[in-house]
């Protein structure tokens, strides 16, 4: 069960990230919601600097489940 609480924050960390790198997008540009999420710059935004929120989360989380 501590496996599967530990993945699930990791996956919502990784998805809030990616919402909030669109809203970025969409807030400075003139592209639609949609476009921004889908942008090659969103998207490689995220392979460069989007995992590492959730790195910090599932840590944090898998000591606090341990303790």
């Amino acid at each position: 069960m501590k496996s599967t609480k530990i993945m699930l924050a990791v996956i919502a960390t990784t998805l809030i990230t990616w919402i909030v790198m669109g809203l970025i997008g969409w807030m400075f540009s003139d592209l639609l919601f949609k476009e921004c999420m889908t942008h090659g710059a969103t998207l490689m935004l995220m392979l460069i600097f989007g995992w590492i929120p959730a790195i910090f989360v599932g840590s944090d989380l898998s000591e606090h489940l341990n303790s």
